[in-house]
């Protein structure tokens, strides 16, 4: 994997909507989030989570629609812009610098 310059190690998020691309979570916690996901540059290892929604968007949308294709169902749902989004503590604060 890449080794992205924003990177979260055994960090916990609760009530917040987290953005995955260009950077790394190891051994995170997250709990009600939305996690969205747009081109798929990102690691995530080791990680945990309860009660969380994934949303896809731009290439990793289409690779969504490919998938239904060829399994006849949706792999995801997908959620709704206006839908509340929670924001507790600005991600910058819980970063970890890299090496």
């Amino acid at each position: 994997m890449d080794d992205y310059k924003v990177r979260y190690r055994n960090a916990k998020f609760s009530n917040e909507k987290i953005e995955l691309d260009r950077k790394t979570f190891i051994h995170c916690e997250f709990e009600n989030c939305i996690i969205i996901l747009e081109k798929g540059e990102t690691e995530v290892s080791g990680c945990s989570f309860k009660n969380c929604k994934l949303m896809l968007k731009g290439n990793a949308y289409t690779v969504g629609k490919i998938i239904k294709l060829f399994t006849g169902k949706s792999p995801l749902k997908v959620l709704d812009m206006e839908e509340p989004l929670f924001e507790k503590l600005p991600l910058e604060e819980r970063k970890e610098e890299a090496p």
